[in-house]
């Protein structure tokens, strides 16, 4: 306030007439007029100074950053970090220009590029299938999330325009920062784990040879690929910078040698023949000593390439990561823009596109069931995620990077003073991981932060200033800034904070053993997060736990609310479930779950049988040619069947029961042969569909079911002994006695396979053998006082043979 009131006195003095004052008044006047311009400098000169330290904390942090308390130790760190970056940098850039009243800009291509894809972000959340999802995005997905890009781009355009030393500081700061990342990603994956060491319990999951502070192994090879000639080509002077660039560049390579992937390969041989194009068009006098890097790189991943280099020692220790084929996202991406061409599905909405139009392809695989959040490459998420708005906003990319090549040729000055020709090679790096690899934070991250520097390598010495103050349209467009970009990191950190608390919160209720607590945490999770499908998923099963416990508790006359306690849970259950339908209408685990809990009602609640059905169907929707939900739907009459059958059991009603048991096998049969048709593999769905035709006396039916999953699963006993069993029935005693023999071989103490073959002995006559099996079921420690057991020893002992099959009795 006393500024404006200096600044106001002074203009008026000025209005009145400056010469019209005594010397001693114009004295007065200038002192209060200096004291103010040097008070607003030293003003902004904070404001900078936040800006720059925020940047210099966000860069060096950001691929360093991992804390245990969110159910992604990664994603949801690194997106508080770019939030908090973000918002305090934008807000000190706007105190500065509101104090000062004028701005410096540095124009360039690339702004168009970062504007164009952050208006695709924001036309394709608008019609996005989840808007909340693409808006704020998931513990698993993050990346691409309107929320997330529009941090990047603020953090992209406050490099540009604050930074004055033409990015060296950052450079330095990244480069440091990436050589401890591969250091210590190199040494967890040969096994040294750092973290182990410290015995810090929160800190268990670093104990893995998998675990890094970039992502997947091949994510942490994937960043080792793009940064190789940010790493290699720098020119430090001696200084502790450039002992970790050599450090870094070695154990960079070490890791691409040990994965030996070929898309690394080919990211890191793209950016090397970047290299040597960039440093050919700065030097024209050839040097091989300047190629020494590159051509090192090239022939080592060639050669690894060839004879398929396999460092089994190391890599055995580490998990296979799992993507779809660079077929099938193309095929996805292909079918989601035939049905949503201009917007696509929502920025982070693969997931549901691939349930679509990708989950058919994998059936008859072992990733029959399998959920993929992202495409082979970022390409595909980004097409997938924006439509044609997208692809256009990522052609105006390209056509910035062409103009920034064309100027990088032409400023052989510029080019020369900041050696951005390591710059530009990493660029065309990061441009090849995007074709093929998705990108997680720190890739995104570094994706912007490359582009920012190679931005300040060429146009870093040139500004242009704006006054804010005598001119009104800038005036104005300021005045709308500061007030929308302050309410944009209010919303942005009220939302933030709000979505890591109640993800923490949720992992809390993951890893709770007590499920009354479990359900506290996920209570929370929900009141701070109230737009997350998944929370209200986990809180439905939670509430379906607690039922389970309830009726399992022995009845207490004195307890008067265990019928209201079993009816609330029984609606919350419900009531959870739906809303995350509500939520997530598109999302093929929302409806599975609901039909899941409804399932579970069976027997609690009246006509919950066609809901579940329904849920299930809707699923199968979403999510055509999963044969699961046929194989869930084929469960749920399946188990209806037998509650009838057992409520039928001296029923006055018994007929009727019977015949609606039969009923839902039929409906039971007919949903397991749709899973098989779907599936002809689906070795559960095969198996369910035995137990149907065992049921309705179709023996040979039945036996033909089992006989095709039995060689896939020769090690299952329980599985064998059921065949056996039919085999029996089926009066193929022969196949019967030699199957079960097989189960015990698989599991001497299988107390009911003992029991059984006894019985087939007794049958034959072959009492001593039957004895002898009787006998070993004694042995096992929890058979030794079963009484049935005890007495057929005696009868056998005794030469008592009963009439009847053996196989007619019940086991033990």
């Amino acid at each position: 306030m006393d500024i404006n009131l200096m600044d106001s006195a002074f203009e008026e003095s000025v209005a009145g007439g400056f010469d019209e004052l005594t010397t001693g008044e114009q004295e007065a006047v200038l002192a209060m007029a200096g004291t103010s311009h040097e008070q607003a400098v030293k003003g902004v000169k904070v404001y900078q100074t936040i800006v720059r330290w925020a940047l210099m904390v966000g860069v060096f942090l950001m691929p360093l950053l991992f804390l245990p308390w969110t159910t992604n130790v990664l994603e949801m760190n690194k997106g508080l970090l770019v939030l908090a970056v973000a918002g305090t940098g934008l807000i000190a850039w706007l105190l500065a220009l509101v104090s000062s009243g004028r701005f410096a800009w540095r124009p360039n291509v690339f702004d168009k590029g970062v504007l164009a894809i952050l208006g695709a972000t924001v036309v394709a959340t608008v019609f996005s299938m989840s808007r909340f999802n693409s808006l704020f995005g998931t513990a698993s997905n993050l990346a691409g999330s309107l929320m997330i890009i529009a941090a990047f781009s603020v953090i992209y355009f406050l490099i540009v325009n604050s930074v004055e030393d033409e990015g060296r500081t950052l450079t330095n700061l990244i480069t440091a920062s990436l050589s401890l990342v591969f250091l210590f990603g190199f040494l967890q994956i040969v096994g040294f784990h750092i973290f182990k060491y410290l015995n810090i319990s929160v800190l268990k999951f670093a104990d893995s040879s998998a675990f890094n502070s970039v992502g997947s192994v091949n994510g942490l090879g994937v960043l080792a690929a793009i940064c190789l000639p940010l790493l290699g080509g720098s020119k430090q002077k001696v200084s502790i910078f450039k002992y970790l660039n050599i450090i870094g560049t070695v154990v960079a390579i070490a890791i691409l040698v040990v994965i030996n992937w070929w898309v690394l390969w080919t990211i890191a041989i793209v950016g090397m023949a970047g290299w040597i194009t960039f440093e050919s068009l700065v030097n024209q006098k050839f040097s091989i000593s300047r190629f020494i890097v590159p051509m090192t790189v090239i022939v080592i991943g060639v050669f690894l390439m060839v004879v398929n280099f396999n460092l089994s020692v190391i890599k055995s220790g580490l998990p296979t990561e799992i993507a779809p084929s660079f077929g099938l996202s193309s095929e996805v991406t292909k079918s989601a823009l035939k049905e949503s061409m201009a917007t696509g599905y929502g920025p982070t909405m693969f997931s549901m596109a691939f349930d679509k139009y990708g989950a058919s392809k994998l059936i008859d695989s072992t990733l029959s069931n399998a959920k993929f959040f992202a495409g082979t490459s970022e390409v595909f998420n980004a097409v997938v995620g924006g439509g044609l708005v997208m692809v256009l906003a990522l052609l105006v990319m390209v056509w910035a990077m062409i103009q920034g090549v064309i100027r990088f040729i032409r400023d052989k000055q510029a080019v020369r003073r900041t050696n951005a020709q390591y710059i530009w090679t990493t660029l065309v790096a990061v441009v090849a991981a995007f074709l093929l690899y998705p990108f997680n934070m720190t890739l995104m991250f570094m994706a912007y932060l490359v582009l920012a520097l190679a931005v300040l390598s060429l146009w870093g010495n040139v500004s242009k200033e704006y006054d804010a103050e005598h001119n009104i349209a800038v005036s104005l467009a300021s005045s709308l800034g500061f007030i929308g970009g302050l309410i944009l990191v209010l919303v942005g950190a009220f939302f933030g904070i709000s979505a890591y608390i109640a993800d923490a919160q949720y992992a809390k209720a993951l890893t709770e053993q007590d499920i009354d607590k479990a359900s506290a945490n996920l209570v929370s999770a929900v009141n701070w997060n109230n737009q997350s499908d998944a929370y209200y998923r986990t809180a439905s099963q939670a509430a379906l736990g607690l039922l389970s416990q309830e009726l399992n508790k022995k009845a207490d006359p004195a307890d008067t609310q265990q019928t209201a306690r079993i009816q609330n849970y029984m609606g919350s259950a419900i009531n959870l479930a739906k809303k995350a339908t509500e939520l997530g209408p598109r999302e093929s685990l929302n409806w599975n779950n609901l039909g899941n809990i409804y399932q579970n009602l069976l027997g609690l609640v009246g006509g919950v049988d066609a809901l579940s059905a329904s849920a299930y169907e809707k699923a199968s929707e979403l999510r055509p040619g999963d044969p699961t939900f046929f194989n869930s739907i084929g469960n749920l009459y399946l188990t209806q069947s037998q509650m009838l059958r057992q409520a039928a059991s001296g029923n006055k009603d018994s007929a009727q029961l019977i015949q609606q048991a039969n009923e839902s096998l039929v409906l039971a049969e007919t949903n397991f042969k749709k899973a098989v048709d779907m599936s002809p593999n689906f070795g559960l769905a095969i198996y369910n569909l035995g137990i149907v035709y065992d049921q309705q006396n179709k023996l040979p039916e039945a036996i033909k079911q089992l006989e095709k999953i039995a060689p896939f699963n020769n090690d299952q006993p329980n599985l064998l002994f059921q065949l056996g069993l039919l085999y029996y029935r089926n009066d193929e005693k022969d196949k019967a006695f030699n199957t079960l023999q097989q189960v015990l071989v698989l599991q001497p103490n299988y107390s009911n396979a003992l029991w059984y073959l006894a019985l087939i002995y007794e049958e034959r006559k072959d009492i001593p053998n039957a004895i002898v099996q009787v006998k070993k079921i004694l042995a096992i420690e929890a058979n030794k006082d079963n009484q049935t057991v005890l007495d057929k020893l005696s009868q056998l002992e005794a030469g008592q043979v009963p009439p009847n099959k053996g196989i007619n009795q019940e086991p033990i």
